[in-house]
């Protein structure tokens, strides 16, 4: 299966398509990929387009007094974009990095516009995506005033083993709120 096949799978799951709605993706779409390491939007640069990614994995990060934290990390068969920056034309507040080779199809904020004007199919996967975003981003938000670090990494663990095996020690910190030492120390007593 390609990376539109993907594509088109994924979107059926949100909203079933006919073959003249996926028809009208199809031009929109483009595809790109990016070295590991290889940044998809940077830091105070304006979001253009909402990526599929195909293949590999994202990291979400943005700096705070000189620190990297990780905020979110997105894998295979799933949606990433600065999305504040892509709604409101503003530079971004954080960074989207390859973690891994990528590869991706994105659509650009001008085209995914008029797609949603010319078809309801779209809006609503749209609309679909960003609440599935929204749940997932409040969800973090609760887990992390309501647990301890080593709750929010033994949920990591049960929740997604790959996360943990994938990804280096420094991010996985910053992703759970605390230093590497203090990640170290609970995978020793786990």
């Amino acid at each position: 299966m390609n990376e539109h096949d993907r594509l088109h799978q994924r979107l059926n799951e949100l909203v079933p398509l006919t073959d003249e709605q996926w028809l009208r993706f199809v031009p929109i779409v483009e595809s790109v990929d990016y070295d590991k390491n290889e940044f998809l939007i940077e830091a105070g640069q304006v979001e253009c387009y909402i990526y599929y990614i195909a293949d590999g994995m994202v990291r979400l990060s943005f700096n705070h007094d000189g620190k990297d934290i990780s905020i979110d990390f997105v894998f295979k068969h799933n949606f990433v974009s600065a999305y504040s920056s892509f709604l409101t034309e503003q530079p971004s507040e954080f960074s989207v990095q390859a973690l891994t080779d990528v590869q991706a199809l994105r659509f650009s904020r001008t085209n995914l516009h008029h797609l949603y004007d010319e078809s309801h199919p779209a809006e609503r996967i749209g609309r679909l995506i960003a609440e599935q975003a929204f749940l997932r981003k409040t969800s973090r938000e609760v887990q992390f005033l309501t647990s301890t670090a080593r709750q929010r990494y033994a949920q990591l663990v049960d929740q997604n083993p790959v996360l943990v095996q994938t990804i280096s020690v420094r991010h996985l910190a910053s992703y759970l709120g605390i230093e590497p030492e203090s990640l170290s120390r609970i995978r020793r007593e786990r």
